[in-house]
């Protein structure tokens, strides 16, 4: 694995000051486009994985070891997508470390467990290159992974068609495939379906914090939108799209200069050779009578008061 390069200052020094400036937390989750080999035969990609939530974590504990601020996140998101379970448990703990002040911005893609994250954040920040993509889940079967949304539809068009017709009169081709129907397989499929599409409504309901039983029906269909749905896992949910199916697009010209700038953080770690999510991050500097404490990625170690007077 390569080492990490630095960014360049100048963007460097852009990205301080709106943390500064906003008093907001910057994370990025940048998906390097580079694939790293492991082996003569073999490629890993960075996909969202346990290790994320891992250093996700430290970085805000190294933010709150220094005393900074955590009233609101900027989370920019360039991601292929990954483990349901780990997009789940990463959003869930953003939301509780920033309660409703999540903002996320979407340079260029935030696919699968991406937009899961994107529902935890009260505004979603798009452009005409921006896009998004179905969240129903991916559920290893025989000898693939497929989408455990499509079984569960593939199922129901079978009953549809042929759930009242005796045996014999189901044709030839249609009875081999009902032979192969396995009911706790079904059922399997059915729960992941339902359990992910309760967990996004869970962070639509905590980032949006709907009123009205209106409000809430809404947020019901835009679920439906993204989890039970006929788009192919890769369909490709563009800007006019996301607000067509109901999800806070802010489309604010501060906010997309600010995207523009967020473009240029996530074009300057595309192309490092990095098999995880690259998570840099800048707070807010909090000012002292004597010092500033620097970024959560820079802090230098402690010196004790002990050491420092037996110090030359």
């Amino acid at each position: 694995m390569k080492q990490m390069e630095k960014l360049p200052d100048e963007l460097a020094e852009k990205l301080q000051k709106v943390a500064d400036d906003q008093n907001v937390v910057l994370m990025s989750f940048i998906a390097p486009d580079i694939t790293v080999r492991k082996s003569p035969s073999s490629f890993d990609y960075a996909s969202i994985k346990v290790s994320d939530l891992y250093r996700i974590e430290a970085e805000i504990d190294k933010i709150k070891s220094a005393g900074g601020s955590l009233r609101k996140l900027h989370l920019i998101i360039q991601t292929p997508g990954g483990e349901l379970t780990t997009s789940t448990k990463i959003a869930d703990y953003l939301q509780t470390v920033f309660g409703e002040n999540i903002d996320a911005y979407v340079p260029y893609e935030a696919a699968s467990g991406g937009t899961l994250l994107c529902l935890a954040a009260k505004h979603i920040v798009m452009c005409s290159t921006s896009n998004l993509t179905p969240i129903d889940p991916q559920i290893i079967y025989r000898f693939g992974r497929i989408s455990a949304t499509s079984y569960e539809q593939a199922i129901n068009e079978f009953k549809r068609d042929y759930g009242n017709l005796r045996p014999e009169e189901i044709p030839s081709p249609y009875q081999q495939m009902a032979s192969q129907f396995d009911p706790v397989t079904s059922k399997e499929m059915s729960k992941v379906v339902w359990d992910t599409l309760n967990v996004a409504y869970k962070f639509l309901l905590k980032s949006q914090n709907p009123k009205t039983d209106e409000e809430k029906q809404k947020m019901t269909a835009l679920v439906f939108s993204l989890g039970k749905t006929d788009w192919p896992h890769s369909h490709v949910i563009s800007l006019d799209e996301a607000k067509k199916i109901g999800l806070n697009i802010d489309e604010n010209a501060n906010q997309i200069e600010l995207l523009n700038l967020y473009k240029r953080w996530v074009a300057a770690r595309l192309n490092e050779e990095q098999e995880n999510h690259i998570i840099d991050v800048f707070y807010p500097k909090q000012k002292t009578n004597e010092t500033e404490t620097q970024p959560a990625s820079t802090i230098p170690a402690q010196t004790t008061k002990q050491e420092k007077r037996e110090k030359p």
